[in-house]
C-alpha cells in the first residue's frame, strides 16, 4: 500500500516497509557511514509467540525491498536459555561493524528478581556473531531494563525496580561498561529513548518525564549532555502541538540531526482526557544562544489504520507500526515508512 496525503503545509508519503514473514516491529534506525544504506533494528513475533531480534541493512528505496534482514538473538549458554530478543537501536561500530542495543529475556529471568527484560549491547558483524554484553544499571537491582539508543560511545535506556512503578533513565558508557543515572529535575519518572552525538563530548538526548505537579500528564524533552563533565544543559519540555492545555502523554521516541543545527524526533501522544492518540514528526531548531526553539508538528496517520505509532526517525523519514482491525475481530500489525516533505 502506498498513498500520498496532503495537509495544509506538508506532504507525507506512506508505504509499507518490507519485512520478514510474521509480525515485525521496527524500533530504531541509523545511517550507515559513507553509504546510502541504513541499519534498522526491530523484532519479529513468530508463530510460537517468541520474539526474535532483527537487523536490516540496505536502502530505504523501494521501501526496503533491496536490503537484507538478519535474525540476531542474544546467545544462550549451557545453563541459560534465551527466550526473547528485541533490538531497539543500531549504530555504526568500529572497523565496519554494527552496534545494537535492546533487551532480552531468559527462562530464569521470568518471575524472579531481577526479572523481565534484561538489557544488552552488541558489537560485531551484522549476522550477530560478534560480542554480546549484558547492560546492568542500578547495580543489577532492576525488574526490567530497556536499552533504547546508541551513538558516539554512549547508549541510553530505562529500567524499573520491583514493586516500584516509577521509571528510571540511565546512560551506558561502552568503553567502561559503567552506567550513569539521569533524571529530569523534580520528575517522578524519566525516560531516555534517543541520543545523538554532535561531536567531541557533546550529545543531545530525547525522551519524556512526569512530575507530581503535572499529575498523570507527561511531557517530552530535549537536553544537551557533556560526556566529559557529565553535566546537562538547555533542558526544554514539549507538549503535543505546543498546547497550553497539556496532553496526557507527549513522548519523543528517538532523535536524528536535521538542517540548520536542529533535530527531528518521532513522537507518540495522547490528548487531554484520552480523547485521541496518535503520532507526529517533530522538528526543533536551535536559537542563537544554543537553546532549543519551538517545535513544528506534522501528524503521522497511516491511511485506513486504527492506530499509528512513530518509533524512529532518519532525516525526514519516520518509521513505526500501524494497526488495522479486521472484520473477524482480529488485528493486523505492520511496519511502515513515511517520508515528510519539509
Amino acid at each position: 500500500m502506498s498513498q500520498t496525503i496532503k495537509s495544509e503545509v506538508h506532504k507525507v508519503h506512506y508505504a509499507d516497509f518490507n519485512n520478514p514473514a510474521g509480525q515485525t516491529t521496527i524500533q530504531g534506525i541509523r545511517g550507515v557511514s559513507d553509504s546510502e544504506n541504513v541499519y534498522i533494528a526491530g523484532s519479529l513475533l513468530s508463530e510460537n509467540n517468541l520474539v526474535q531480534g532483527l537487523l536490516y541493512e540496505g536502502t530505504l528505496k523501494k521501501n526496503g525491498e533491496e536490503g537484507k534482514w538478519h535474525v540476531v538473538n542474544f546467545p544462550g549458554t549451557s545453563t541459560t536459555t534465551v527466550i526473547n530478543t528485541s533490538c531497539y537501536g543500531p549504530n555504526n561500530g568500529p572497523h565496519g561493524t554494527v552496534q545494537i542495543v535492546g533487551s532480552y529475556k531468559t527462562a530464569a529471568s521470568t518471575g524472579k528478581a531481577p526479572s523481565g527484560n534484561l538489557g544488552f549491547y552488541y558489537e560485531g558483524p551484522v549476522d550477530g556473531s560478534g560480542t554480546w554484553v549484558q547492560v546492568t544499571p542500578n547495580g543489577g537491582n532492576t525488574n526490567n531494563v530497556f536499552v533504547h539508543s546508541v551513538m558516539g560511545g554512549l547508549a541510553v535506556g530505562n529500567y524499573d525496580v520491583e514493586n516500584d512503578k516509577n521509571g528510571y533513565a540511565f546512560l551506558y558508557h561502552i568503553a567502561s561498561k559503567e552506567c550513569t543515572e539521569f533524571k529530569v529535575p523534580d520528575s517522578l519518572t524519566t525516560t531516555l529513548y534517543g541520543i545523538w552525538h554532535n561531536g567531541g563530548d557533546s550529545y543531545t538526548m530525547a525522551g519524556g518525564y512526569s512530575t507530581a505537579e503535572l499529575g498523570k500528564i507527561s511531557q517530552a524533552f530535549l537536553v544537551d549532555y557533556d560526556s566529559k563533565t557529565k553535566q546537562t544543559s538547555n533542558l526544554k519540555s514539549f507538549s503535543y502541538k505546543n498546547e497550553t492545555a497539556l496532553s496526557v502523554i507527549t513522548h519523543f521516541e528517538g532523535i536524528t540531526i536535521a538542517k540548520d543545527n536542529g533535530y527531528n524526533m518521532p513522537s507518540d501522544w495522547i490528548t487531554l482526557n484520552g480523547e485521541k492518540s496518535g503520532a507526529s514528526f517533530v522538528s526543533v531548531s536551535r536559537n542563537a544562544d544554543g537553546s532549543f526553539g519551538e517545535a513544528n508538528w506534522v501528524d503521522i496517520d497511516f491511511p485506513d489504520s486504527t492506530v499509528t505509532s512513530a518509533n524512529t526517525v532518519y532525516r525526514n523519514n519516520i518509521l513505526g507500526i500501524y494497526v488495522i482491525e479486521n472484520s473477524s475481530d482480529t488485528k493486523t500489525i505492520s511496519s511502515f515508512v513515511a517520508k515528510v516533505s519539509i
